[in-house]
């Protein structure tokens, strides 16, 4: 079988997959240490977002466990949720799950205070993990931006799709 005229020689730099295709030479604006950088911090953040949403995983399973164990200790759906901050049916949902308790020693003061703090730090979770996701979506407009990347490698270092890359830069203006 020919080659392709238009295949990139070598391995990818960040030892992806690299696209195949005839692409127009990039601007020499962007030089090869930024570029490095960009995809680097496009990884790391990949990497940081995996992390995050193991972590939230996690405090989920563990707080609704708790949950679960509150409502079977006689704790009311209403004060669940409002310390919480779900609402009462997921909640509810949320005891449903869990059919094998049996009730523990905890005070309901205990259930309320674990409760809280563990909602807490879900919160916390979340708000670190949102933060990634704008860092790694300012990395985006500036790799197009500068055109350092083009939307299929950026889906390639990010684990987005190329679709999303597209929609979510829809309006960015890029270099010419």
């Amino acid at each position: 079988m020919p080659a392709q005229s238009g295949s990139l020689p070598g391995p990818s730099t960040t030892g992806r997959y690299t696209y195949r295709a005839k692409v127009p030479a990039r601007s020499q604006t962007v030089a090869k240490g930024e570029r490095a950088k960009l995809t680097h911090a496009l990884a790391a953040h990949r990497q940081l977002l995996s992390h995050a949403s193991s972590a939230i995983r996690t405090l989920t399973a563990a707080r609704n466990e708790m949950i679960a164990q509150a409502l079977e200790d006689g704790l009311t759906l209403a004060t669940i949720s409002a310390v919480t901050g779900e609402n009462i049916r997921a909640v509810r949902t949320i005891g449903l799950a869990y059919d094998d308790l049996h009730p523990s020693a905890l005070t309901r003061g205990a259930h309320v205070d674990g409760l809280r703090a563990k909602s807490e730090q879900l919160k916390a979770a979340e708000r670190h993990r949102d933060r990634i996701v704008n860092q790694r979506e300012a990395l985006i407009v500036t790799a197009l931006r500068t055109q350092a990347c083009d939307d299929l490698e950026l889906a390639s270092l990010t684990g987005l799709t190329p679709e999303h890359i597209r929609r979510s830069t829809r309006g960015i203006a890029r270099s010419a």
